[in-house]
């Protein structure tokens, strides 16, 4: 019986290690898989003294090697409470989400056997020893070898656990209990670890000076980082030592607690289980190789082992400036990205960074020093969003540029949050997560964004997304423009870097037009309220077909209005004069119907015309020039249109 325990007990262990047993009769977990097909005889050697050192030579790559001298504990006791709530990334609607992983404090040298006893009645439990679980599986060069983990049901009574290449050691718990579980450890050796509330900053110091362990955690109620030794001890002949973790991480618990839990509209004690808080900690950790990039997300988010990272991680100057803390907010909020109902597939390197400009409005930051392309990427966007036009937010090449596009693309979440205030992603957030359904494309994602921040606002935010290229469907227009009064100022104009700009109301522009000659006249000019100005069609070099007769003017009033009719001037030349028109109208500038046809007098003076069915209420309003007074002529000009209301 206890031989065949024993095997389920090794077969289990391979599935969670991705490791097998190999005919040596203790576990080998050396990062490779086993394709041997050996079966394991006999029973684990429990003897504590036997250092298996097969490995050794890679263990001292990386993670790195415990000294001899450094004390191994026997029969050392650890308490954890395990009565957790598992807030799963399903129910938040977010990419990831920290898993019910505990720190003990103790760290396994590489090739020693320690002894885990755990008390009886407790099960669901795995150790899992080792903080690096990137799989490099694939990756050439490899820096260290591709698995460097290991994980291993516990059962009640003692168990023996080794990896080969060492590492922290950790609980992790399927469910919870309700009372603290107190377990008893040996052949492991102290982490330097710091804890806030529980660790003193100069003691913390003499400790890791005095220690052996290649890695150590810093940890707080929130979140929980894994840095080499090596990287803290050359801090403290730099010049900014890493002296005062408990300064550095009381912000640290600040950014969790109010720039990503609070702001995703999350807390510990909330009713609803999708309102609350992860209790259990964010994990960052860094290491020498990445499986992809220069850091990534995930549980654990890894950053390379680099004096950028270390810094974003310790530096009290980085992280209450949030200069240097572009990478960790980064990756953090790849974690927290509701991809499945409003984040769309091309903000994917977008909506991730808006956490680093909720720290900095919160800690008054300036927002130039976040990112060298933010200085540049929103001026750019205004520009953008202001010109006529039509536009796509997500294929123009403009806004998907490699480099620049990610930052075009925020520049309007961060205008709405700057003119109505940070809470309303925390509301997108809240909808997001009690919506009745996923959002399977593109377009309701829109659509979403577009109803839940009109629905903060109070206002129809139509034309702020018209003017961004931001497409919406029609009902979903029609629904908001029922409940609100439409935004009345051009929003997309506001620069969040000098806090300029948002303010001028919405006026009408030509949206577009079907030819028009670059150097004469503008399409602007049927705008200006000059009859002595105008719009000329193209004529050098000279037009294709396209761009003869008929043309089309497309007037973009900037949000829905009432019309009775429309007017017109002729530019004072007979030659150009048009005479036969037709009248579309549309809400989306896509599906146009036509509201009549006229004929414009062959006359220097105002013409009037009054929709035959009455009054329509539209935004865009198309104008097809079917032909001139003039016999023969391929061109038109126009000194003034514009509504009826």
């Amino acid at each position: 019986m206890k031989f065949i325990k024993l095997t389920k007990i090794f077969g289990l262990s391979v599935l969670l290690a991705f490791t097998a047993c190999k005919k040596y009769g203790y576990e080998i977990e050396d990062g490779y898989p086993d394709d041997s097909q050996n079966t394991a005889e006999g029973t684990i050697d429990t003897n504590m003294k036997v250092i298996d050192k097969s490995m050794y030579a890679k263990a001292r790559v990386f993670p790195g090697l415990v000294d001899q001298a450094e004390p191994r504990v026997k029969d050392a006791q650890f308490t954890l409470d395990l009565n957790f709530t598992d807030q799963t990334a399903q129910n938040l609607r977010i990419s990831v989400a920290p898993s019910p992983q505990y720190s003990t404090g103790y760290y396994a040298a590489p090739g020693e056997l320690i002894k885990i006893i755990v008390p009886a009645g407790i099960e669901g439990l795995v150790v899992q020893i080792g903080a690096h679980t990137d799989n490099l599986a694939g990756k050439f060069p490899l820096l260290r070898d591709p698995v460097v983990y290991s994980r291993k049901q516990l059962v009640s009574g003692v168990n023996y656990v080794r990896n080969l290449y060492g590492g922290h050691i950790y609980i992790l718990a399927s469910f919870a209990y309700p009372n603290p579980i107190t377990f008893t450890i040996s052949g492991a050796v102290v982490s330097p670890d710091f804890i806030l509330g529980k660790s003193n900053d100069a003691e913390w110091v003499a400790q890791v000076k005095a220690s052996q362990v290649p890695w150590l955690e810093l940890r707080a109620k929130s979140v929980i980082f894994t840095i080499p030794r090596d990287k803290v001890m050359a801090t403290f002949n730099s010049s900014e030592p890493f002296t005062n973790p408990t300064a550095v991480f009381t912000r640290w618990n600040d950014v969790f607690d109010l720039d990503y839990n609070a702001w995703m509209g999350l807390s510990e004690n909330a009713a609803d289980i999708r309102d609350r808080a992860p209790q259990s900690q964010w994990r960052g950790i860094l290491d020498i190789q990445l499986s992809v990039g220069y850091g990534h997300s995930g549980f654990p988010f890894v950053g390379l082992n680099d004096a950028y990272w270390f810094a974003s991680f310790t530096s009290l100057k980085s992280i209450t400036t949030s200069s240097g803390q572009w990478g960790t907010y980064h990756e953090f909020g790849h974690n927290c990205q509701q991809g499945s109902i409003w984040s769309w597939s091309s903000l994917g390197e977008t909506t991730n960074n808006l956490f680093s400009f909720k720290v900095a409005n919160r800690i008054g930051a300036n927002y130039n020093i976040l990112h060298p392309a933010v200085s540049s990427g929103f001026p750019e966007a205004v520009a953008y969003a202001s010109a006529a036009g039509a536009k796509n937010f997500d294929t123009d090449a403009f806004m998907t540029d490699k480099d620049k596009g990610p930052f075009r693309k925020m520049t309007p979440f961060v205008q709405i949050l700057e003119k109505y205030g940070y809470g309303a992603m925390t509301h997108l957030y809240i909808e997001a997560r009690h919506a009745p359904r996923l959002n399977s494309n593109d377009i309701t994602k829109h659509n979403f964004v577009y109803e839940k921040l009109s629905d903060y606002t109070q206002t129809d935010l139509g034309p702020f997304f018209d003017a961004w290229g931001i497409l919406t469907s029609i009902a979903v227009r029609d629904k908001v423009a029922a409940k609100y009064p439409q935004l009345n100022t051009q929003l997309w104009t506001y620069n969040p870097l000098n806090k300029t700009g948002g303010t001028a109301v919405i006026v009408p522009q030509i949206f577009s037009v079907s030819s028009n000659q670059s150097t004469e006249g503008s399409p602007a000019n049927m705008l200006d309220g000059n009859t002595a100005t105008y719009w000329h069609s193209q004529y050098s070099p000279a037009p294709s077909a396209a761009q003869s007769y008929p043309f089309n003017i497309v007037l973009n009033q900037g949000n829905r209005v009432s019309a009775k009719g429309m007017y017109f001037f002729p530019r004072n030349s007979t030659a150009q004069r048009p005479k036969d028109i037709e009248v579309f109208v549309s809400n989306d500038n896509s599906n146009f119907v036509s509201v009549g046809t006229a004929q414009i007098p062959n006359a220097f003076a105002r013409y009037e015309f009054l929709f035959p069915a009455g009054a329509v209420n539209a935004q865009y309003y198309r104008v097809v020039l079917k032909n001139s007074w003039t016999a023969n002529n391929t061109l038109a000009s126009l000194s003034e249109m514009g509504i009826i209301k």
